[in-house]
């Protein structure tokens, strides 16, 4: 079973991650860090480069950094595509040492509790690296779900497509460790694959603990992607923070 963020993932080919959909989350970040014309935005945890992209189509100078070197890959194809020039380095969040610090950094898109196979040790510690990335003053955006409303929403299988292409989807909690496994089966007329997907779920309070211990205090909290204050029922948590 290959890791989800490898060569073919489905991850490259969601069918909710559109152009439209990232234009109004960068629309939303801009406002609420806010970005100065020109800013320099470490993107964490980039994937395929939707919001690095998108930044440098606005004329922001944008560090894209990501373990898996097929969404790095992705992302550089996409850039070009896009007639853009954006850095993308393949790096872990915690090995990643800037040559100068940032004006502001993202972390979007359930990139904070990834959890690699055979392990059930989470990313956190990105979150340090954040705080050493970032300029004194410097603004920083996290994005994740929020762990009941998103274990309500959970479906414990889902089928995709039509009777020659289409990904099933088996998913399961285990509330010992807090993680959520995702298995994708996907089927093409040349053949299928297996992926696999495992992220923990935080709390709104084991959140503010993270912020708190890595250093980055938290100016406000939103339901996602708008303006309403970010409440129990919040199916995502985004957070503005300052160094």
């Amino acid at each position: 079973m290959k890791d989800f963020f490898s060569d073919g993932s489905p991850f490259l080919r969601h069918p909710l991650l559109t152009a439209e959909r990232t234009g109004q989350e960068i629309d939303f970040l801009v406002d609420a860090l806010p970005l100065s014309p020109g800013a320099r935005v470490l993107d964490v945890g980039c994937g395929f480069g939707r919001h690095s992209v998108e930044l440098a189509r606005r004329s922001y100078h944008v560090l894209g950094i990501d373990p898996a070197a097929a969404m790095i890959r992705a992302a550089r194809q996409n850039a070009q595509e896009a007639g853009l020039d954006v850095n993308f380095q393949q790096v872990a969040a915690a090995g990643y040492f800037p040559a100068e610090p940032f004006d502001a950094a993202l972390c979007l898109f359930t990139t904070l509790g990834q959890v690699p196979p055979a392990s059930d040790d989470d990313n956190r510690d990105l979150l340090a690296t954040v705080f050493n990335s970032l300029k004194e003053g410097g603004r920083f955006a996290l994005e994740l779900p929020q762990k009941e409303p998103a274990l309500d929403a959970l479906k414990p299988s889902d089928r995709f497509g039509g009777d020659a292409s289409y990904a099933e989807v088996q998913r399961s909690f285990d509330a010992q460790t807090g993680i959520v496994t995702e298995k994708f089966h996907i089927v093409t007329p040349d053949g299928s694959q297996d992926y696999h997907l495992r992220y923990r779920l935080f709390t709104r309070q084991d959140v503010i603990g993270l912020l708190g211990a890595a250093g980055l205090q938290i100016l406000s909290s939103f339901d996602g992607y708008n303006t309403a204050e970010l409440s129990g029922d919040s199916p995502a948590m985004l957070f503005v923070c300052a160094k």
